[in-house]
């Protein structure tokens, strides 16, 4: 295990200079005086994010320093022990980030999928790290998190659990918190209807609900999530995952008792998916 206190020196650094590090780390654990937690192998990276390597932590940057720079402007800067929690928290590509911001023992994690805690702890990953079960509560105490983000987390869950999971957000967010996250926009639909016959692994998957898309578009347009089941079993059961495309509407209607909505990104030329900042009234 890593010793999870960064040096000051490391701390003190811009995010640019963070990143080099980062991307460093990739090669060798040891770095700067610091231990920095492993990564997974490539097959693994590319399962729960899509890439590996290098390319993963450019892609994370931009939402990273999104994040930071939202969060300052609406008055809730990442500084040393404001509590962070990453919902979906994967193999910890986003707790290595903020683990420079907030400090191990103000960064969490937590996930649905054991096997995704394991191996944060296998890694050696920064911050505290706790299992979800379907239909639970998070494991934290009301108003106890400053700030929560959940990247590519949203854009899988039918409406049941999205409902589920954001009142619980909403329970451990402190007023004036921040929750940053992506969403799959109107133009994901439009990904899937344009996908080639022959298409395969998670594109196949999207290219049999092609013929579903104008009737997705319009449950989009009328303000639900337009949802594509995925088949599978157990933890991803078409009742608890597969791929959703959620309207700006669905968000205002369902989550204004708790959140105002500060910004949304819709920009495919810095993001695949949309990403949607709210605070905690």
């Amino acid at each position: 295990m890593p010793d999870h206190d960064l040096p000051p020196a490391i701390r003190a650094l811009d995010d640019r200079a963070w990143l080099d590090l980062l991307l460093k780390s990739l090669v060798s654990r040891d770095v700067a005086g610091a231990t920095f937690p492993a990564f997974p192998d490539a097959e693994t990276q590319r399962r729960f994010v899509g890439a590996d390597g290098p390319s993963t932590l450019h892609e994370a940057f931009s939402f990273y320093t999104l994040l930071k720079d939202r969060a300052a402007a609406l008055g809730q800067p990442l500084s040393d022990g404001r509590a962070f929690l990453d919902f979906g928290c994967g193999w910890g590509r986003f707790l290595r980030f903020f683990w420079k911001d907030v400090g191990a023992e103000a960064l969490h994690g937590c996930d649905v999928w054991p096997q995704a805690i394991d191996l944060c702890r296998d890694l050696g990953v920064p911050g505290n790290l706790d299992r979800l079960y379907h239909w639970g509560r998070l494991p934290y105490a009301d108003a106890s998190m400053d700030i929560v983000m959940s990247y590519s987390v949203f854009t899988h869950l039918p409406e049941a659990p999205h409902r589920h999971w954001v009142a619980e957000i909403a329970r451990v967010l402190r007023p004036g918190g921040i929750f940053a996250l992506t969403l799959e926009p109107r133009r994901f639909l439009d990904f899937v209807e344009a996908l080639p016959e022959g298409a395969t692994g998670w594109e196949g998957d999207l290219r049999r609900h092609a013929a579903r898309i104008p009737a997705l578009r319009g449950q989009f347009d009328a303000g639900d999530i337009a949802f594509l089941p995925s088949g599978a079993e157990g933890d991803f059961a078409s009742a608890l995952y597969g791929d959703a495309a959620v309207p700006l509407a669905f968000i205002e209607r369902h989550w204004s008792d708790w959140f105002t909505i500060r910004d949304y990104v819709d920009d495919p030329g810095r993001f695949f998916q949309a990403v949607l900042v709210v605070q905690r009234k």
